[in-house]
């Protein structure tokens, strides 16, 4: 049988012959590849990858062929997919491209984790089992479903066991919460303790909790919890120390611990099991089965269901939650458990590694004759730890509280607002003050104002918030205090990142506790973090509370455009950061916050000049494109240069650590190729022309930040800068390449905006400028503008001749006053409005001279 870099290499060869094929031609090649393999690859055939669209419709050709996939059955038995009620193609192409990472089966009778598992690699996710079972490994005679086995029944164990912790963590500030340590300090009593954060922590973190753990250590790896338990058990701590153990426990700090464990232990120690958990769930199993039922389902007659090999998806099974697991003897020595715990990759998303992994094992386990109990008797409504039953649970004795359960609300609980009152109607000394700190200092503000809106009804029922109407909005704007320090950042509405100026103000503050900061996001969250900071969705209920509040609003393309509500000047300071130059880029749809509001029509242009109070500006020009506002407060010019080049002229080490990881990640990614970025705007590109460029030039490598010039998606070899896996920090939230991160590692420059053009020639480097004549002149830019079927010569040009020193005398004229600390004079700037600032620089120096 092939091995599996033989395989891809084949299958890679294979796809363009198949592409390039007629209809009748692919149907042979198929048919041929599945009784026979795949062709070796022809000498000087291309190795490398083929198109990914390419790649997917053989995919769907060859998972058609297999008999594998059944279309009626993927569709019934994936009733949350959009399309579920339609017939045809769709299933399939969604199986290809989705479908088979989100372990929803072709049928019952292929276990797409089972067959990488056992016949693939189960850290590389690039091979659809499906397509690899049709064109190898059916010949082979290789298993689409795991063996059911029986095992002697457990015992349980004598005496006390001697058992061994491995301890997952993260924190977002990089600190050892005083929660943690006293989760640790109990659990220590019961299990030698082994910690290790996925995640950087602050020197002398470690040191709390030195008395609980046998070792700790904080190493990012960015797998999540089950990545942790895998570096511990495989490098860290090792099988050899493990052996010397009866039981191994994993646990993590998802939780706060509520009251001691001696009730948990002592009861699990007398059960007789294989392994064991908290408690076990089924989504099969919801409110209104229980209510017809009368009682939680028997674990026993759910353990023996799911000892059935056929499964539709992998969500079908029972959960059994990762953050407090313990496995007997008998599991650690099955060589299969020890291997798909040494194998845990990275994964897509946090669902991937539930499925794989929480419920991977549990499969794994169960199918494998291995005896599951939990502690909590029987299995109630889906996920009762994430309902009010959580807080029932522990009068009978349920040690944890989960923190997400408060924040994220998923099944809206009424009420959560009183969580500390029902904590202490069962736990009368359980620390709620500790858990409320760690929950106010971890929690995305929004999303608790959301969990603790939701009230219960006169009926009972869970009232949800509703946002202001354009009728009650002004109303409210006219009473709700705003306060001075609190201070809007909202994502550009044309990306929806938190980018350029109002990027770098916000790092100048993200550690200053006097200033409140209201990140308003769009349709995509954001992974910002600091001292006093909040993220809130701008279209949402707490996303209008907080801007009712906000003192200081600061602004990319204008108030309205950035912020979608009816906020009044009157209350709140606008303050445009975003046209320092006096230029403005190109009208492009604004579809970054989640509504596609398209280009502005003259009206909302005109909105937004009347609404802006302050513009901070870099020059002369800034300040008389400026002063022709309509509404300005009387200083409302501030010439104090632009934030947004800070960004690109500081030294990298005073960057915030999130720019130096994704700088660090980009240069990954080019590999010590020279970078060209290109970003169009309303300028509609020759990719065709680009691509053959870039084919011609792989020591370079084309960026491109699609905008209305190019199409859905990107030829190879062109990168896509708004690729959110290009860069991303695979253990966050995914982003696209923030522009000041490719602008910093670019050799050249492409540009459609004059006003990119001017903040780029502080750099000194070469550009391109693909600006309309017309607007060239209107802002006086000195660079010829280039067609785009001739960017080709242009951009040799650039690469071998440097900048146009005539461009760049022009770019740093309109930013005479940015010098890289623009952010710091703003900040110093605003708080002036509402503090003895002055006073207090005064102060500061005499006391030096002194």
């Amino acid at each position: 049988m092939l091995d599996l870099a033989e395989f891809s290499s084949r299958w890679r060869a294979f796809v363009p012959r198949w592409v390039a094929a007629s209809d009748e031609e692919r149907t042979r090649l198929v048919a041929e590849a599945m009784a026979h393999g795949l062709p070796a690859v022809e000498e000087g055939e291309a190795g490398e990858a083929p198109d990914r669209d390419a790649v997917l419709a053989a995919e769907v050709a060859v998972i058609r062929a297999s008999g594998e996939f059944d279309e009626f059955g993927y569709m019934w038995h994936n009733p949350d997919l959009r399309w579920h009620l339609c017939t045809g193609p769709e299933q399939a192409i969604h199986f290809a491209e989705r479908g088979w990472h989100e372990m929803r089966h072709p049928s019952p009778g292929f276990d797409l984790w089972h067959y990488t598992n056992a016949h693939l690699d189960p850290e590389d996710d690039e091979v659809n089992p499906v397509v690899h079972h049709a064109l190898e490994g059916r010949r082979h005679g290789l298993a689409t479903l795991p063996e059911v086995q029986e095992l002697p029944a457990p015992t349980a164990p004598e005496g006390t066991p001697r058992r061994v912790c491995l301890f997952a963590a993260f924190d977002v500030d990089g600190i050892v919460d005083p929660t943690v340590v006293s989760y640790l300090a109990d659990l220590s009593r019961f299990a030698d303790i082994y910690y290790l954060a996925d995640c950087e922590l602050e020197d002398g973190e470690l040191d709390k909790i030195a008395p609980y753990t046998k070792g700790a250590w904080a190493i990012r790896h960015g797998r999540y919890d089950f990545g942790s338990y895998s570096m511990l058990a495989t490098d860290l701590v090792g099988w050899d120390v493990i052996d010397q153990y009866d039981e191994m426990m994993l646990a993590n700090d998802s939780c706060w611990l509520v009251q001691p464990l001696d009730t948990v232990f002592a009861k699990m120690d007398a059960t007789a099991c294989d392994w064991w958990g908290l408690q076990a769930t089924y989504e099969d199993f919801g409110i209104k089965d229980y209510e017809a039922l009368g009682r939680p389902l028997s674990l026993d007659d759910v353990e023996e269901q799911m000892r059935q090999q056929d499964l539709w998806r992998y969500s079908d099974f029972i959960h059994v939650g990762s953050y407090f697991l313990v496995y007997r003897r008998r599991v650690l020595q099955d060589p299969e458990f020890r291997r798909r715990l040494e194998t845990v990759a990275k994964q897509r998303d946090k669902t991937a590694i539930i499925l794989k992994y929480e419920i991977g094992f549990s499969r794994h386990l169960i199918l494998g004759g291995f005896h599951l109990a939990t502690f909590v008797d029987g299995i109630l409504p889906y996920h009762p730890v994430y309902r009010a039953s959580a807080f029932d649970l522990m009068a009978e004795g349920f040690p944890l509280l989960k923190r997400q359960f408060l924040y994220e609300n998923p099944f809206s609980a009424p009420d959560l607002r009183l969580w500390k009152q029902r904590v202490l109607e069962h736990v009368p000394d359980a620390d709620v003050d500790a858990m409320e700190s760690n929950l106010r200092r971890i929690a995305p503000a929004w999303s608790l104002h959301r969990s603790f809106a939701i009230r219960s009804g006169p009926d009972g029922t869970a009232v949800l918030p509703e946002p202001l109407g354009s009728e009650t909005f002004p109303d409210e704007d006219r009473w709700v205090p705003s306060f001075d320090h609190w201070w809007g950042f909202p994502v550009d509405p044309r990306t929806g990142l938190l980018s350029g100026a109002v990027r770098a103000v916000f790092d100048a503050v993200r550690d200053d506790p006097s200033v409140k900061k209201i990140v308003l996001e769009g349709s995509r969250p954001l992974d910002v973090s600091g001292q006093n900071v909040v993220r809130i969705a701008t279209e949402s209920p707490p996303g209008q509370m907080y801007g009712l509040r906000m003192g200081t609003i600061f602004t990319t393309v204008g108030p309205r455009s950035d912020v979608n509500h009816p906020l009044s000047p009157r209350h709140h300071r606008f303050l445009q950061l975003g046209r320092a130059t006096g230029l403005a880029s190109p009208d492009v749809g604004l579809d970054g916050s989640g509504d596609t509001w398209g280009l502005r029509d003259a009206s909302a242009l005109e909105l937004d000049d009347a609404l802006t109070r302050v513009v901070v500006v870099s020059g002369t020009p800034g300040a008389e494109a400026a002063a022709r506002l309509p509404r300005l407060d009387d200083d409302g010019v501030w010439a104090l240069g632009s934030p947004r080049i800070d960004l690109l002229v500081a030294d990298e080490g005073d960057l915030a650590p999130a720019h130096r990881g994704e700088l660090d990640r980009l240069r990954r990614v080019l590999a010590g190729r020279r970078l060209v970025v290109v970003e169009p705007w309303d300028t509609t590109l020759d990719l065709d022309a680009l691509v053959a460029w870039a084919s011609a030039h792989p020591d370079v490598a084309v960026a491109v930040r699609p905008g209305t010039g190019t199409g859905a998606s990107l030829p190879e070899p062109l990168l896509d800068l708004s690729d959110e896996t290009l860069v991303s920090d695979p253990a966050k939230t995914p982003l696209p390449v923030h522009p000041e991160t490719a602008w910093r590692s670019a050799d050249v420059l492409v540009s459609g905006s004059a006003a990119d053009l001017a903040d780029w020639a502080v750099l000194g480097r070469p550009a391109v400028s693909i600006v309309t004549d017309e607007r060239a002149r209107d802002a006086g830019l000195p660079l010829r503008s280039t067609g785009v079927r001739d960017l080709g010569p242009a951009l040799d040009a650039a690469l071998e001749a440097g900048p146009d020193d005539a461009y760049v005398s022009w770019g740093r004229g309109l930013h005479s006053a940015s010098d890289g600390h623009a952010a710091e004079r703003v900040v110093l700037a605003l708080k002036a409005t509402y503090l003895p600032v002055d006073e207090w620089l005064a102060e500061e120096a005499s006391a030096g001279a002194d």
